[in-house]
């Protein structure tokens, strides 16, 4: 469902919504609303709130979720709207390839492989031989702290593996894989990911980072990444950065994108909202 205000008949748009069913939470939906920087503090927002309450209460859907930015004025309307709460407090991060001493710290951590393991990389397609055992790293992303609050489970075989290969690159996108393999069983057990625009632009995204349960506290995240950070910096001279984020309760994660030298950029909430009987007035 979507929205859009505007001041009268033929006028520019000066805000917009849109709901989806979060197809992992059910009874909850994730708004997205903005609304232009000169229409703001006269009620656009919440005229465009009040008509998405209203639009699901008899839908099934009894709460709302939503992503602000930290600060004003996101973060500030979201709280005003009766019952709201902060469910996740997320970091936006970045890490920039064209500085040396980002590289040459990654040059450093690959160079001292953790033993009984191999480094494995790919753009594209993961090779038919480790589809089925990157699936099952995959699979770990989830155990990650609010990371169920952010995507459904999922049965990770080797058809799903390939689904979400091509889910990924819809559009153009260029999907970048390092892979911990371990040497005697010949098996993916840590794994990261990474997306490059079709747009040529210079930020990558870095998407998720999993390693086996048995497999931990051996410094296969550090490493893996540290390997993408160069092989995206070889392969695609144009990207300059890496963007990630992060949990905020995801220490060890933190830890890791620190000692590859990402820093904050700026900080995200997920707020939810119940909806019946709690319809902000418009």
């Amino acid at each position: 469902m979507r929205w859009a205000a505007r001041s009268g008949s033929g006028e520019a748009v000066s805000g917009v919504a849109e709901l989806r069913r979060q197809p992992h939470q059910p009874g909850t939906g994730f708004l997205r609303l903005f609304v232009a920087l000169p229409s703001r503090r006269g009620g656009v927002g919440s005229a465009l709130l009040f008509e998405a309450m209203r639009s699901v209460d008899a839908s099934g859907i009894d709460r709302l979720q939503s992503m602000v930015l930290a600060g004003p004025p996101g973060e500030s309307f979201a709280r005003a709207v009766p019952g709201s709460r902060v469910v996740l407090r997320l970091e936006l991060q970045e890490q920039r390839l064209d500085q040396e001493w980002v590289l040459a710290r990654c040059r450093e951590l690959v160079a001292s492989p953790p033993s009984a393991y191999r480094l494995v990389h790919w753009i594209g397609l993961a090779p038919e031989q480790l589809a089925a055992s990157f699936g099952r790293v995959m699979g770990h992303v989830l155990d990650a702290p609010g990371a169920v609050l952010q995507m459904p489970p999922r049965t990770w075989n080797t058809a799903a593996v390939r689904a979400w290969e091509a889910q990924m690159t819809t559009g153009g996108d260029q999907l970048m894989v390092s892979t911990a393999v371990h040497s005697a069983f010949g098996e993916v057990v840590a794994a990261t990911v990474a997306t490059v625009p079709a747009s040529g632009g210079p930020v990558a995204d870095q998407h998720d980072t999993a390693v086996l349960p048995e497999h931990r506290r051996q410094g296969l995240a550090r490493w893996i990444k540290a390997e993408q950070a160069i092989r995206l910096h070889e392969h695609f001279r144009g990207v300059r950065a890496v963007a990630s984020t992060v949990n905020r309760e995801n220490l060890p994660m933190t830890a890791v994108n620190r000692s590859l030298g990402y820093r904050p950029i700026l900080g995200r909430l997920l707020v939810e909202a119940p909806v019946r009987g709690r319809r902000p007035r418009p």
